[in-house]
This record gives C-alpha cells, sequence and structure tokens, in this order.
C-alpha cells in the first residue's frame, strides 16, 4: 500500500481539536480571506481547504446545516443551468 505523504496536515493532525461545526465558524468571522471563503452565494459559499491533499481542493458548502446531502431543500440542491 502507497501512503500519502502530506507534511501540512500535521498542524491539522496534532492541534488541539475545536468541536464548533468548520464551516458555520467561518462564516460567522466575517474575514472572507482569512477564513479562505472564496465566493458567498444564496444557498451555498465555496472554501477553500486549510489542509488539502492536493493543489487549489474547493468545497461548495450549503449554508442549511445538515449531514446529509439528501435532506436539503430544494433550493440548497438544485444545480444550476446555464
Amino acid at each position: 500500500m502507497q501512503r500519502l505523504w502530506t507534511p501540512w496536515r500535521m498542524q491539522y493532525i496534532a492541534g488541539e481539536k475545536n468541536h464548533e461545526c468548520i464551516f458555520c465558524s467561518a462564516l460567522s468571522q466575517q474575514n472572507d480571506r482569512e477564513t479562505f471563503i472564496v465566493s458567498r452565494g444564496e444557498h451555498c459559499f465555496v472554501i477553500l481547504n486549510k489542509y488539502p491533499y492536493n493543489n487549489g481542493h474547493l468545497m461548495v458548502v450549503p449554508y442549511a446545516h445538515t449531514a446529509d446531502l439528501s435532506s436539503l431543500g430544494r433550493s440548497e440542491a438544485r444545480r444550476r443551468q446555464r
């Protein structure tokens, strides 16, 4: 088995854990540059992963706080048509 070596993640792995939702915490700080929020939309926001396995890892996160994507409302889950 090949192991991934990502030494920049050690700060996260060994650091103190906050039990607050990382996404709610980022949103509440209102400092998009510091929290790596790239864009805020009507139903979701885009954030960079602070400890990525690869470069440019983006996450699209709904404002609706749910553990299951299938429980999102229609407006949060719809795909924008072009």
